[in-house]
């Protein structure tokens, strides 16, 4: 779950090693100023899921569907007998409620209580939750028994329907917008309102909560608004883990839309929000753009939806999610106009596949120095710009503007398979005000092509403000086609070592200051120790998802792949099908 030393394996092989339940997980260095443990999560299981139990004096109430009675439901003691040794698994003689708000009656605020749903079980109503004593003595909203997810069809109303919630889990439920969803059975409008929207008050921290093994699917959007003025606490250690967020699209005058949209500020502590291997698939939009400019009418992909937005955010750590078929962005990231407005972020071993951008830390209004201590590392962003939600040529990988020291290292940015994309980068620096102290190392930018332009290369320096101690090292760039290597405008600040660099242009690799020069002028005039390489050098740079899935025998196509990852959940657990397994074998194809 925490960090553990980089894998250095340097075997390779095309097949992904059988995963047993005592294999450690793999993962990679965490930025030290906040990790996974920082977030005090319970004790987990060896599947790595949280295990549930009941304290002392919690009051636990089951609720069935189909064999529950609202007259005869009992509550539960903790050592109830007819609760056995397992409150997941309980004997065939407890007496369950029929409906969700005959058993919540019986829930107590500030209390352990404990509320289990019946695997199976259907309800079409949303989740009002209580919270719990402490961090160690949380209320608890899961399933029992064995089957399918606990389903409620919540239609145009919200999924979770508290505004505040504290010392929670709420686990295993699937959250479903059942009547705007258009490829289910139920669907009769595009009405429809949010997964959840959290915010804070003056008097009401969310803080404690853990959202696992749940999944969202069709709402508009899925909302968290933290401390966005002096007077509102701020979320503190708000955990999502291992769930799936599919398929929000917002239509005209429903706004934008998002799988999670964050405003707000971290705790002290800098322990705001954990993602930790979600998967977050197709949000923003239900159709391709098809109308001129960012029309939204019917679901259509706008450039302003993405599977996450956080802004302002300070204390928030995204390890081993995917992220997949973004309306525009796999994470966008923006802070106000003020130095560190965004502080301590760490995107850690995530993968992306498609979308028209894959990581952008420093969008819309420019101002010096706003993100502060950032950390993207050891990420797989994978033919980004495939299918073009919003209709443009986009394939942009990952993008830094103002940034107040941060590191951008170790990430494999492969492929571009879509020749309609014609504007393509693996990464762009820009200074658009004032930058400082940024570490940009040993990343692969390989396959990509497209930059029909040429004075855009797969590497973008650009210094129009001020930049100081912009260090690019060690990294390895390879294009497929047309595209240029490095474009480096306004040379103060910016400082190239020991790049290698490999191009099917004869000429004209390097754009400096809009002029462009080949290898041996780079040379001399900017970068003295820079190398050309082969390609041969690595084990199979072609790796890709087509391959890892047909590997794992579960078929040769992205659909494939993505059509096992909704399978995905604690009772049907495959560590193969995450970022962090994915990753390690895709990075593999890197050795030397």
């Amino acid at each position: 779950m925490g960090s553990c030393s980089k894998d250095t394996e340097s075997e390779t092989s095309d097949s992904p090693q059988t995963v047993d339940q005592e294999e450690e997980e793999p993962s990679t260095v965490i930025a030290s100023f906040i990790t996974t443990n920082d977030f005090d999560l319970p004790s987990q299981n060896s599947d790595g899921f949280t295990i549930l139990t009941p304290s002392s004096d919690s009051k636990i109430v089951y609720v069935d569907s189909n064999s529950g009675n609202d007259t005869t439901g009992e509550v539960y003691d903790s050592n109830a007998q007819e609760i056995g040794q397992n409150m997941l698994m309980p004997t065939t003689s407890i007496k369950p409620f029929a409906s969700i708000d005959a058993a919540k009656s019986n829930m107590r605020n500030d209390a352990p209580d404990i509320m289990l749903l019946a695997a199976g079980g259907v309800w079409d109503v949303g989740l009002t939750v209580t919270r719990g004593r402490s961090n160690e003595e949380r209320s608890i909203y899961a399933a029992y028994g064995s089957g399918s997810r606990p389903l409620l069809r919540t239609g145009d109303g919200r999924g979770i329907l508290n505004k505040q919630i504290s010392n929670t889990i709420i686990s295993g439920i699937k959250f479903w917008a059942h009547t705007r969803d258009d490829e289910g059975p139920y669907f009769e409008n595009q009405e429809g309102s949010d997964g959840f929207n959290f915010y804070t008050r003056d008097d009401a921290a969310i803080e404690n909560v853990l959202i696992e093994d749940c999944m969202f699917r069709s709402y508009k959007n899925n909302v968290l608004t933290g401390a966005t003025d002096a007077t509102r606490l701020p979320f503190d250690k708000f955990v999502m883990r291992r769930n799936i967020i599919s398929r929000n699209y917002a239509t005209n005058g429903q706004g934008h839309s998002q799988g999670i949209y964050y405003n707000g500020e971290g705790a002290s502590g800098g322990t705001s929000v954990l993602l930790e291997e979600n998967i977050f698939d197709h949000n923003g939009w239900r159709l391709q753009s098809y109308s001129p400019g960012q029309d939204a009418t019917d679901g259509q992909a706008t450039y302003f939806n993405h599977n996450t937005y956080f802004a302002n955010a300070k204390g928030v750590l995204f390890y081993g999610n995917i992220f997949l078929r973004a309306s525009s962005i796999g994470t966008k990231w923006t802070a106000n106009n003020g130095e560190s407005s965004a502080q301590d972020i760490a995107i850690i071993d995530n993968l992306f596949i498609d979308g028209e951008l894959g990581i952008s830390m420093g969008g819309n209004n420019p101002g010096a120095y706003r993100f502060k201590d950032i950390l993207i590392s050891n990420n797989v962003l994978l033919n980004v710009g495939e299918s073009r939600p919003t209709n443009r040529n986009l394939a942009w990988n990952i993008s830094a503007s103002d940034w107040d020291g941060g590191t951008i290292s170790e990430n494999l940015i492969l492929h571009q398979e879509n020749d309609q994309v014609t504007s393509t980068y693996g990464i762009a620096l820009s200074s658009s005000t004032a930058m400082r102290d940024v570490f940009v190392s040993k990343n692969i930018i390989y396959g990509l092509s497209g930059a029909s332009d040429k004075n855009r290369g797969l590497l973008i320096a650009n210094g129009s403000g001020n930049a100081t101690n912009i260090d690019i090292t060690e990294n390895y760039l390879h294009n497929s086609e047309s595209s240029g290597l490095i474009t480096f405008n306004n040379q103060d600040g910016f400082f190239f070592s020991g790049n290698f660099y490999n191009s099917s242009r004869v000429q004209e690799w390097f754009g400096v200051e809009e002029v462009w020069q080949n290898f041996d002028t780079w040379l001399e005039e900017i970068e003295n120790d820079a190398e050309v390489f082969d390609t041969d050098i690595w084990a199979n740079p072609e790796r890709d998802i087509e391959m890892y899935t047909s590997t794992l025998g579960l078929g040769n196509t992205k659909q494939k792949f993505i059509d096992q990852l909704y399978l995905q959940s604690r009772a049907n657990w495959n560590p193969a099908l995450t970022a962090p397994f994915i990753n390690r074998w895709i990075r593999e194809g890197f050795a030397r």
